[in-house]
């Protein structure tokens, strides 16, 4: 009884190693990215295999991009709560609500020439072919069509 008990114990023990060290070695790249100076950005190094001059020329428009982007992001933020204001005041389109929306669509506007130009910018540092998938990647994911506006009318179900 006692072997069967030392064998199941040293099983479980060779199991659980088994796992730790696959796992440890299945997440090595992550977390080794994780510990860079900048783990945000880390994954662009490896996925566009920039060299440590480019991933530097990255980080340094990355850094330098953030504040004018929180900034604008605020702006657009104090427009959004003005509109908000002015429609949780009346029930019609008045002219300082039209106003209030022109503003919000050119913040919006102005924010996405600058984030695009952020993204040219960047690829410019990546090698070309790199660069070409990094803009193909980021435009698929921050100007997606038809978020905001249907593509087709709802279908009618009649009963």
């Amino acid at each position: 009884m006692r072997k069967s008990w030392l064998i199941l114990l040293g099983g479980l023990v060779v199991g659980v190693l088994a796992y730790a060290c696959i796992y440890l070695h299945a997440t090595s790249v992550q977390r080794t990215m994780e510990q860079s100076s900048h783990p945000e950005l880390a994954w662009l190094k490896t996925e566009y295999h920039l060299t440590d001059p480019q991933f530097a020329q990255v980080v340094q428009l990355h850094d330098a991009y953030l504040p004018k982007c929180a900034a604008m992001c605020g702006r657009i933020d104090e427009q959004n709560a003005k509109v908000q204001q002015l429609l949780a005041a009346t029930n019609a389109v008045s002219p300082e609500i039209k106003e209030a929306l022109a503003e919000a669509a050119r913040l919006r506007a102005k924010c996405e020439t600058a984030m695009l130009q952020h993204f040219f910018e960047t690829s410019r540092q990546m090698p070309p072919e790199q660069g070409k998938r990094y803009l193909a990647w980021v435009q698929s994911q921050t100007l997606l069509p038809g978020q905001m506006v249907p593509t087709k009318p709802p279908m009618k179900m009649d009963k």
